[in-house]
């Protein structure tokens, strides 16, 4: 079963965040707690950890901007 990588919601009042890199190419394996992707958020950045080792899939495009929640890649057992 795959594991679902969303949009976290890292503050309180935040809505919406843009993901400005991908960190591991689309179909390169990872491990827990690897960085994937930078997130800006409405005054820094941060880098989101990977929550389980397999296969990365991207859903979502770099430079784009998701709400809260929404669904930006997968990591499958490959």
């Amino acid at each position: 079963m795959p594991t679902t990588l969303k949009i976290p919601k890292a503050a309180v009042s935040m809505q919406e965040g843009t993901l400005t890199q991908w960190l591991v190419a689309e179909g390169q394996p990872v491990v827990e707690g690897q960085p994937l992707y930078v997130l800006e958020l409405e005054k820094s950045t941060m880098d989101v950890e990977s929550p389980a080792a397999g296969v990365l899939r991207h859903i979502g495009v770099a430079g784009t901007t998701y709400k809260v929640g929404e669904v930006i890649g997968e990591i499958s057992d490959g």
